[in-house]
């Protein structure tokens, strides 16, 4: 037991990996339940993909938890980001690891032969949820592996997000690529204990020093280029967005945030955006649990109204 423990950190939730080539990708599969108990209607999948510490099961254990509680019946597909998947590994290996999160979805959402129109109904679709900058590259990989292995009807385009959505949450993202906001990110993939931590930092300064300057001269893909990405209506369709973010967090700025959800709202895009006060980057449970995953019932409610063809802006 104490060996499958230390192999898959969340087995306590019922989290398991789905394929041996993969440990990152884990899926939870909930109990039968006869009657079901939920009193909000669920998505039929909801889909994490987590931030560059997400290998740190304690902290995403809390999301995990929580999404438990309010959707009890409702299948958990978790992504987890490592530091390689942004730094050192090319997009396709990085696509490659993905590939059996991408054939699970295609079991549970099976390709249709037109393009998949938004979601009106949770129980219709997927809720993407995604934190920080290295959770909107898994995702971001994610979505590239699903458009190209499914044909378009036209064969000279890619077609758009296949898997229909009940909304996308952004949480404590997209960022900018500062070098001191990229740094502060790495630090998440840092072990906690003080030694090892203090010489990680030490060593990523040079590291993403090198990494930012193969950036500036577009050999390495950059967080601009991931912004434009999650803009990009293609990569995700229509669905409509929650942008979640703190005035604390010293990973991503404010303003970074705001100006992405006034772009994707220019767009003709439904979004919803909430400001937390003090929370750290990717903690914002721990300023106000009550209050976030009040938030993201409300937002997985409102895809009865129209998914992502009704707009509403509140930024």
């Amino acid at each position: 037991m104490a060996t499958e423990l230390r192999q898959h950190p969340l087995s306590s939730l019922s989290f398991y990996p789905i394929h041996p080539s993969n440990p990152c990708i884990l899926l939870y599969t909930p109990p039968p339940q006869t009657p079901p108990t939920e009193s909000l209607e669920s998505p039929k999948l909801i889909i994490l993909t987590t931030w560059l510490g997400g290998s740190t099961s304690a902290r995403i254990a809390v999301y995990c938890r929580g999404y438990q509680t309010i959707y009890p019946s409702t299948p958990i597909l978790l992504i987890r980001t490592v530091l390689a998947d942004i730094t050192t590994k090319s997009f396709a290996v990085v696509q490659r690891q993905l590939e059996p999160a991408r054939d699970y979805l295609l079991s549970v959402f099976p390709p249709s032969p037109t393009a998949t129109p938004p979601t009106t109904r949770p129980a219709d679709g997927a809720l993407l949820h995604v934190f920080s900058n290295g959770g909107c590259n898994s995702a971001l990989q994610l979505s590239r592996l699903l458009r190209t292995s499914i044909p378009s009807p036209s064969r000279t385009t890619t077609p758009p997000f296949p898997i229909p959505l009940t909304g996308l949450i952004l949480d404590s993202c997209p960022g900018s690529p500062a070098f001191s906001k990229v740094y502060a990110a790495a630090t998440y993939s840092l072990p906690a204990s003080q030694p090892s931590n203090l010489l990680g930092r030490a060593l990523l300064l040079p590291f993403i020093g090198t990494i930012s300057s193969l950036q500036a001269l577009g050999v390495m893909s950059s967080i601009s280029d991931l912004r434009h990405e999650v803009s990009d209506l293609d990569t995700f369709g229509g669905a409509k967005r929650l942008y979640l973010h703190s005035a604390g967090d010293e990973v991503v700025g404010l303003e970074d945030v705001k100006a992405s959800a006034e772009e994707i709202a220019g767009k003709g895009v439904s979004v919803r955006r909430e400001v937390w006060g003090w929370a750290p980057h990717c903690a914002l449970p721990v300023e106000d649990k009550e209050r976030y995953w009040r938030v993201v019932g409300e937002f997985v409610a409102s895809a009865d109204s129209g998914g992502g063809r009704k707009r509403e802006v509140r930024l």
